[in-house]
């Protein structure tokens, strides 16, 4: 058999060639559409985060401005009513100031992972200064607050497992009812050959309505907008507390309970 023409060896080397760019040009263009759809996700929810930042502002700005045109109005001269003004006044405050502060932390959480201080430490003394923590409001509602702990020392970063637990404890207190029962389960945890710190916020609450659970770590997101807005809420704890256990790259989850009530599950890589 002869040798190929020098022509014919050009031409399949030339279709070979057609070929792989074409495959390559196909994998740049997928690439730049997902790139795009990318841009226009980010670009869609910092235009829901402005959205939403103004009208969580904008909400108590109007109440105070509301009392206090009523205080000038007269209302002033009625001890009780302008008490109940004044009061109504420094609630819608404190929810400014608590917005400003969730809202700083997302955006730190968000900014990049620099701001981790892994480091190890013993936890009992850590869950034990959250337990202080709520323990005057959890006896103002006659709720029962208890921690089970299998764990002596963990390597997270100290500050912001607090801050999550704390954020979920705190969520728990204050949509339960009275007389509820609130329990932090701290333990080992084994899936696929990989170890984790798993830490539980289990309540006997209401729960949350299943359509709502894939979407409560979004910020701003409220399963019951009156509820939490009247309870105080700045609708930002659930999404500081998906940051904070992302930002250690591990994994939250919420369920509701066949009995009732909700478990938040956080699990920590240990390593």
């Amino acid at each position: 058999m002869g040798i190929p023409p020098l022509s014919f060896l050009m031409v399949v080397f030339l279709m070979g060639l057609s070929i792989i760019l074409g495959l390559l040009l196909l994998r740049s263009r997928r690439k730049l559409r997902r790139v795009e759809n990318e841009c226009l996700l980010l670009k869609k929810q910092r235009t829901d985060f402005i959205a939403n930042l103004s009208h969580e502002l904008k909400t108590p700005l109007t109440s105070i401005q509301g009392f206090t045109e009523s205080l000038r109005d007269g209302a002033v001269k009625d001890f009780q009513l302008a008490d109940s003004f004044l009061r109504k006044i420094e609630d819608n405050v404190e929810r400014l100031d608590s917005l400003i502060h969730d809202i700083l932390d997302l955006s730190r959480l968000e900014a990049s992972d620099e701001h981790l201080r892994i480091e190890s430490f013993l936890l009992p003394p850590l869950l034990k200064s959250i337990e202080d923590q709520f323990a005057h409001r959890f006896q103002q509602k006659s709720q029962l607050f208890r921690t089970q702990n299998q764990l002596t020392e963990v390597r997270l970063d100290a500050k912001l497992l607090e801050q999550a637990l704390s954020n979920l404890i705190f969520n728990a207190h204050r949509y339960c009812q009275d007389g509820a029962i609130v329990e932090l389960v701290a333990k080992s945890f084994s899936q696929s050959g990989k170890s984790f710190y798993l830490f539980e916020v289990i309540d006997n609450g209401p729960g949350i309505a299943d359509q709502d659970l894939s979407r409560i770590f979004e910020r701003f997101y409220r399963p019951d907008k009156s509820r939490n807005r009247a309870s105080g809420g700045t609708g930002l704890g659930l999404a500081i507390v998906n940051h904070i256990v992302i930002s250690h790259g591990g994994m939250v989850e919420a369920l509701n309970l066949p009995t009732g009530g909700m478990k938040f599950r956080l699990l920590f890589p240990a390593s």
